[in-house]
C-alpha cells in the first residue's frame, strides 16, 4: 500500500488515546473495602468476565475508529503494481516509451491512441505518488534518455509525440541499464509501456540474456510493463512499391504497386475508396478488399511529361490507427542500373554479368562490367549500384573505397576466391578452407530467412525454392555478421554484416556447377543479384524512400519540408515522422518500415519469459482506458470508521443490571 500523504502516518500512536484515557480514569478512583456491599460484589463476580470483554470491545472499536480516521486523511492508494513497490522511495524512476507507428491504434469514441492513454495513466500515477530524485525518459524512436522535471511534462514533450518510427525494445533497456550502472542509482523504477510488436521486441535476440543477467545484478531495481497486448480491429494499411517514372514520347506516367493489407477485418468483400495524390493533384480509385486486403500491381498514373521529379501520396479513408492510412513516395528518372564484377576468375565472372545484364523490366536500363583485381582503379564508384567481389579479400585503398562505397547506401556481395589462398580480414570476416563433401554427399541448405532481405518470400507469397540448391563445394567463413541461410546446424551459405548504410554480404559458394547449382537452377541466383542491384541502385537515383528513423535526413543539411503542409516540426524530429523532404534536386520520402505494418504481437508469456526472476509485474490495459492505475481507499477507511463509532455506541448503551449501579463501575471494581 502507498499514500499521496504518508507523514500524516506519524499520527498513528495518537490511536491510543482511548487506552491511555482509560488508564487514567482508573487511577482517579481508588478501591475502599465496605462491608455492607461485600455481599453485593460477590454475587456481581459471576458476570464481571462478560462486563470486561464488553469493555475491551469499546475500547478496541474506539483505537479502530481513530486509526481508520488517520489512515484516510492519509490517502492510501491501492493497485496491482503497489505489491511489488511497498513503502520504498525510489531514488530513480524511468519511463521506456514505445512510439512506434502501431503504437497510434486509437479507441475511436474516447479519441486516444495506446501511446496518449499510457502516458497519461502513467503520468497520473507518478503524480500521485512519490517518482524519486531523478525522472527519467527514454523514447524508443531515438533510444536517447531525457530527463524531465515532471510527471506532467511527459504529456507535452516533443519526444512523447506519435512518430513513424519502430522501437527498439532490448536497446532502451541497455540504455536503462547503463544508466542506472553509471550512476550507482540504487532503487528504481522501471515503467515501460508497449504493444507487445515482435518486431520491436525481439524476444528470440541473445541481447536479453545479456540484459537479464546485468539487471539481475541490480539490487532495488522493479520492472513494470503497461502492455497493450489486444490487436486492433478493421484496421487497414496502405503501403507504396516499385514506383517508376515512363516516358512516352512527350507524355509521361508513374508506374507504381499499392498494397492495402487488412487487419482484424471481418468484412468478407467490400469497397474501399483509395486517394492517389500526385504534386497536389488528387484522383480517387475504389478497390475490392477482401479479409487480408488488396493490391493494385502497375497501376498508372499519368503525368506532364516535363515533370522528371516530385512527390505523391496514397490515401485511404480513417480507421483506428490514422499513422498506417496513408503513404508517401517520390519519383525521378530511373538511372542507369550499373553493376561491377571483379572476379580473379573470367568464367565465374561471366556467370555474374549474364545474371545482372537481364532486366525484370524491359524499360529499366542495365550495366554490368567485370573487371579483373589489377583494373579496380578504373570503377566509377559514384554511378555504380552494386559491387560483386570475387576475389581475395581487399586492403589498403581499396578496402576504404569499398567501405565508402556502402556507407553512401550501395550493396557489395563478396564470393570466395577460386583460389586457396589465406584472404585478409574486413568486416571482421575471413574466409577459411575449402571443404568438400565426403562420399558423394552433398551441402544442402537447411535454414533460410524468408520473411526478408536477399532471400525473402516472392510477391507472391511463395519462398524461394532454396531447399533444391545443390552446394558441391563452400568456403568455410569466419564472420560476426547475420546469417540469412546455411548448411546444416551453423554452416553459413550467406551472411550479412550489419552497417548503418547500404550493405555487404558474404556468400560461401559459387555459382558455376563446380561449386554449385546457382547458376544451373538460376531463380534464386537471379533473384538474389537483382534484388541487392535493385536496393543498391536507389542511392543512384535522386528520388529514394527511406524508412523513419533518427538517421534517415542526416545525409544532407538542407532538406526542406514539402509534404504534409504544415507539419514541419523541430529539425531534430523530422526524421522520425512520415513526409516530404527535398534538397535542390534530391528527393526523400520517410515512411514507417514494412514491419510496422506485417507484424503480429509477441505472446504474453515470451516476453513474461524475458523477466524471469526480475521483480517484474505485467498491467494488462486496453486502449483509451484513462483510468487511474491506482485507486484511493480513504472512502474505504472512513466507512471503516463509522462502523467502529456505531459499534463501540451499541456496546456503551447503559447495563440495566450494572451500569445503574455505580458502586461496581468497570473503572472503581478493581
Amino acid at each position: 500500500m502507498n499514500f499521496l500523504q504518508p507523514l500524516m502516518l506519524i499520527a498513528l500512536p495518537l490511536m491510543l488515546l482511548p487506552v491511555i484515557i482509560h488508564l487514567i480514569n482508573q487511577q482517579r478512583h481508588r478501591t475502599m473495602p465496605w462491608a455492607a456491599m461485600m455481599f453485593l460484589m460477590t454475587a456481581k463476580r459471576m458476570s464481571r468476565g462478560m462486563a470486561r470483554i464488553r469493555h475491551i470491545l469499546i475500547l478496541l472499536m474506539r483505537t479502530l475508529a481513530i486509526a481508520a480516521l488517520i489512515f484516510a486523511i492519509s490517502r492510501p492508494l491501492s493497485g496491482g503494481w503497489l505489491g511489488s513497490i511497498g513503502l520504498a522511495k525510489p531514488d530513480v524512476t524511468m519511463v521506456l516509451l514505445d512510439r512506434s507507428a502501431s503504437m497510434e491504434a486509437q479507441d475511436l469514441q474516447a479519441g486516444e491512441s495506446k501511446r496518449s492513454t499510457g502516458l497519461k495513466r502513467l503520468a497520473q500515477l507518478l503524480e500521485q505518488g512519490d517518482y524519486g530524485t531523478h525522472l527519467l525518459l527514454i523514447d524508443g524512436a531515438t533510444g536517447q534518455l531525457h530527463e524531465v522535471d515532471s510527471p506532467k511534462a511527459l504529456l507535452s514533450l516533443p519526444m512523447t509525440e506519435a512518430s513513424a518510427t519502430s522501437s527498439n525494445i532490448p536497446g532502451m533497456y541497455e540504455a536503462a541499464l547503463t544508466y542506472l550502472k553509471t550512476n550507482n542509482s540504487g532503487r528504481a523504477d522501471v515503467w515501460l509501456c508497449s504493444d507487445l510488436q515482435e518486431s520491436d521486441w525481439s524476444v528470440d535476440s541473445g541481447r536479453w540474456d545479456v540484459v537479464r543477467e546485468e539487471f539481475a545484478l541490480l539490487d532495488g531495481v522493479h520492472h513494470f510493463l503497461l502492455a497493450y497486448a489486444e490487436p486492433p480491429s478493421n484496421n487497414l494499411s496502405v503501403r507504396v512499391e516499385n514506383v517508376l517514372r515512363w516516358q512516352r514520347g512527350n507524355e509521361a506516367e508513374l508506374i507504381l504497386d499499392v498494397m492495402v493489407r487488412a487487419e482484424g477485418n471481418t468484412t468478407a468483400v467490400r469497397q474501399v475508396p483509395i486517394e492517389f495524390e500526385v504534386n497536389n493533384v488528387r484522383s480517387v480509385v475504389e478497390v475490392e478488399l477482401d479479409t487480408r486486403g488488396a493490391s493494385l500491381k502497375g497501376h498508372r498514373i499519368p503525368i506532364d511529361g516535363e515533370l522528371t521529379s516530385g512527390w505523391g501520396a496514397v490515401g485511404l479513408p480513417g480507421d483506428v490507427n490514422p499513422l498506417d492510412n496513408r503513404f508517401y513516395f517520390v519519383f525521378s528518372e530511373p538511372p542507369v542500373r550499373k553493376s561491377v564484377i571483379v572476379s580473379d576468375d573470367a568464367s565465374i565472372g561471366e556467370s555474374f554479368r549474364r545474371a545482372l545484364d537481364i532486366p525484370p523490366d524491359a524499360r529499366l536500363q542495365h550495366q554490368a562490367d567485370v573487371v579483373s583485381v589489377n583494373r579496380v582503379g578504373e570503377i566509377d564508384w559514384e554511378r555504380t549500384g552494386l559491387l560483386i567481389w570475387q576475389a581475395a579479400l581487399p586492403n589498403g585503398l581499396v578496402a576504404e573505397q569499398i567501405q565508402n562505397f556502402i556507407n553512401t547506401g550501395r550493396i557489395v556481395i563478396f564470393f570466395p576466391p577460386s583460389q586457396q589462398n589465406a584472404g585478409d580480414n574486413m568486416f571482421d570476416t575471413r574466409w577459411n578452407d575449402w571443404q568438400n563433401p565426403s562420399d558423394g554427399q552433398l551441402f544442402n541448405v537447411s535454414w533460410w530467412r524468408s520473411d526478408a532481405d536477399l532471400l525473402a518470400r516472392a510477391e507472391s507469397g511463395d519462398a524461394l525454392p532454396l531447399n533444391e540448391l545443390r552446394t558441391y563445394r563452400y568456403r568455410s567463413l569466419e564472420s560476426s555478421g547475420t546469417t540469412l541461410a546455411r548448411y546444416g546446424a551453423d554452416i553459413p551459405l550467406l551472411t550479412r554484416i550489419n552497417t548503418d548504410q547500404g550493405g555487404a554480404y558474404f556468400c560461401s559458394t559459387l555459382p558455376t556447377a563446380q561449386y554449385s547449382s546457382l547458376e544451373r537452377d538460376g531463380v534464386v541466383f537471379y533473384i538474389m543479384l537483382q534484388r541487392a542491384l535493385a536496393e543498391g541502385c536507389r542511392a543512384l537515383a535522386e528520388a529514394s524512400q527511406r524508412d523513419a528513423a533518427p538517421d534517415a535526413l542526416t545525409d544532407r543539411e538542407q532538406w526542406k519540408p514539402v509534404a504534409p503542409e504544415g507539419k514541419t516540426g523541430s529539425v531534430s524530429q523530422r526524421g522520425l515522422h512520415a513526409g516530404v523532404y527535398r534538397d535542390e534536386t534530391y528527393w526523400v520520402a520517410v515512411n514507417r518500415s514494412e514491419t510496422e505494418d506485417t507484424a503480429k504481437a509477441a505472446g504474453v508469456e515470451s516476453v513474461d519469459a524475458l523477466f524471469n526472476e526480475l521483480p517484474y509485474r505485467r498491467i494488462d490495459v486496453e486502449v483509451g482506458d484513462t483510468s487511474s492505475l491506482a485507486n484511493e481507499l480513504w472512502r474505504i477507511f472512513l466507512i471503516a470508521m463509522l462502523v467502529a463509532l456505531i459499534v463501540e455506541a451499541v456496546l456503551s448503551l447503559p447495563s440495566k443490571r450494572v451500569e445503574s449501579d455505580p458502586v461496581v463501575d468497570f473503572a472503581t471494581a478493581d
